[in-house]
């Protein structure tokens, strides 16, 4: 790693002597396509959510949030955690379950650390009865229509990473990378990292909160990953570990993984030639794969996302975005009809004070693609402050949804 830094900033020098301008490329050198771009309907999530998920009948959207509040004491501020059930359509709260609030105490500065460790993610089940939201570390079972908890269990953390580092002692707390529900709903899959590295995969049953299954993922960049997803018949499960940090060129070993559930095994690895932090799955065992890395002086401009077959491993084929790439986040909708991914451009800025190139968004996009055929569908406005790796699709494809900075369900055309 020291070594690569050392000589991309070597590089960085030799360039810098000949050039004094920010990198871009015009579109003319790129032969890309993309579904055509058109204004979508647009609709408002409220009080920043961390997670949002649509309900099977595309009529509900769930969000997890964190709400402060004043305690009285200007040293001490009120954290409490929330699931909210909306009518995105009508902007209208339907239900919400709350945690009891958590004081904290203010670090330098007036600070406020977050009490909340790892993330905290909201998924409805399959058949749209329950939500599963996963707040620190504990999986809360809500009923769907007014988020009654039915029942609620703590997970079993995964151990953490000790190593020594000059003679000081590190230790590396696991903490929770992602969490999905089962195409059945009676299981999730919960993923572990510690380390930036090392990552176990944890299967529960949904009823009982009993550890199925426990397997630990082949050492790789785990860290970088945006998550894992369930194979459509159920038995699988699929995660790309990066096999290389950002803005490193990508290594020859295996990035994607597909696991049997049951026993941990791995069933299928192969390398995509690509950082790929982010996959989509299909019925028909097509993966999707998108790329991760930072933009170079002159490579990794316009990467497409690539298919690849789970059952040999071989690239099937490519998809292009609108002028410099497909890239950060690739989503599928549950019925195999539509995939989404992140489309904006991006121009290389380089950092003359570090020598190393800096990715700038020029715009924000996302598009959606059929997936039986790959006809593009749609590619949205400019959506400013989108966060690339917080993209979803709906369960029937009629509807995205984006969470950060910018958080809204997007209405989608349904042809």
């Amino acid at each position: 790693m020291f070594a690569h830094q050392f000589q991309v900033k070597l590089s960085g020098l030799l360039i810098a002597a000949l050039v004094s301008t920010v990198f871009t490329f015009p579109d003319s050198m790129h032969a890309d396509t993309a579904p055509p771009q058109r204004e979508l309907k647009t609709f408002p999530l409220h009080n920043s959510p961390h997670s949002a998920d649509i309900s099977p009948d595309e009529k509900w959207v769930v969000t997890e949030c964190t709400f402060q509040s004043e305690t009285g004491d200007a040293e001490t501020k009120g954290f409490a955690e929330g699931v909210q059930l909306w009518s995105f359509e009508e902007d209208k709260l339907v239900a919400e379950f709350r945690l009891p609030r958590i004081e904290v105490k203010a670090y330098a500065k007036g600070y406020f650390r977050d009490p909340i460790h790892g993330e905290r993610i909201v998924r409805f089940s399959p058949n749209g009865n329950m939500v599963v939201a996963l707040i620190d570390g504990r999986i809360h079972v809500l009923r769907a229509a007014d988020m009654v908890e039915l029942r609620s269990f703590q997970l079993t953390a995964a151990s953490d990473i000790t190593r020594t580092v000059q003679g000081k002692t590190i230790v590396n707390r696991s903490e929770v990378r992602a969490m999905e529900i089962s195409p059945s709903g009676r299981i999730i899959a919960v993923v572990w990292t510690a380390g930036m590295l090392y990552g176990t995969v944890d299967i529960y049953d949904v009823e009982s909160g009993t550890t199925l299954q426990t397997w630990n993922t082949p050492l790789g960049w785990i860290d970088f990953t945006r998550g894992l997803v369930w194979h459509p018949n159920g038995k699988l499960l699929l995660l790309a570990i990066p096999n290389a940090i950002p803005c490193m060129s990508p290594s020859n070993q295996p990035d994607v993984f597909a696991f049997d559930v049951a026993t941990g095994a791995i069933k299928q690895k192969f390398t995509t030639g690509l950082l790929t932090g982010s996959i989509a799955v299909s019925a028909d065992n097509h993966v999707l794969t998108v790329d991760e890395n930072c933009l170079g002086v002159f490579a990794n401009h316009d990467p497409k996302l690539r298919v690849f077959d789970l059952s040999t491993g071989k690239k099937i084929r490519e998809v292009s975005g609108k002028g410099t790439g497909v890239r950060y986040s690739v989503s599928s909708s549950a019925d195999g009809s539509r995939f989404l991914a992140f489309t904006g451009k991006v121009k290389m800025k380089f950092d003359w004070s570090d020598a190393v190139p800096q990715d700038v968004r020029v715009d924000s996009t996302f598009s959606v693609w059929n997936l039986s055929n790959y006809e593009g569908v749609v590619t949205s406005q400019n959506l400013p402050s989108l966060n690339a790796k917080g993209l979803r699709l709906s369960p029937k494809g009629g509807y995205a949804v984006s969470v950060g900075k910018a958080s809204f369900v997007y209405e989608l055309p349904t042809h």
